[in-house]
């Protein structure tokens, strides 16, 4: 795991306003060199901008590239758009790769640090057997935990059963 640099807390907080205002072309200006450096939030950010073509084209190698650094650090976020990523097949998996498998893992990563997206996305691989044995027991666990932070899909399929 690779450990971020420091970085002025106002450089990323103007990276972010520049994604809120939706001045794309100004985050990426801002956010790039701070990614490059191993800022994982940025990294992040960056991934987000390049999935969606927001400031720079649309480009989805680039976006796992940029997800799966901030991933490594331990960004649940980052893991999660990366699982969705492998989910969804937006992703290379490489030979011998299962990317059901790889979308479990990050997901699960994500999951354990509390991210209720992951948390509900897991469940939902466990529910199916997608990437992982198939559990309804294990799949009621984590979309569980995701009710509880209020995942609203979460809910209506607890309320459901």
């Amino acid at each position: 795991m690779t450990t971020a640099l420091p970085v002025r807390a106002d450089a990323l907080e103007d990276g972010q306003a520049a994604i809120r205002r939706k001045d794309y072309a100004t985050a990426v200006k801002v956010l790039e060199p701070m990614a490059r450096q191993g800022q994982a939030v940025a990294q992040l950010r960056l991934g987000e901008l390049y999935y969606h073509g927001h400031g720079v084209a649309e480009n989805n190698d680039t976006a796992l590239t940029w997800f799966e650094r901030a991933a490594r650090q331990g960004l649940a976020e980052a893991q999660y758009h990366l699982g969705n990523m492998y989910a969804y097949g937006l992703a290379d998996p490489g030979n011998d790769r299962d990317p059901a498998r790889l979308a479990a893992q990050w997901y699960f990563e994500a999951a354990r640090q509390g991210h209720a997206n992951a948390q509900y996305s897991l469940g939902i691989l466990f529910l199916t057997g997608t990437g992982v044995v198939q559990d309804p027991k294990e799949a009621e666990r984590w979309i569980r935990k995701a009710a509880e932070q209020g995942h609203a899909d979460a809910g209506l399929y607890l309320q459901g059963r």
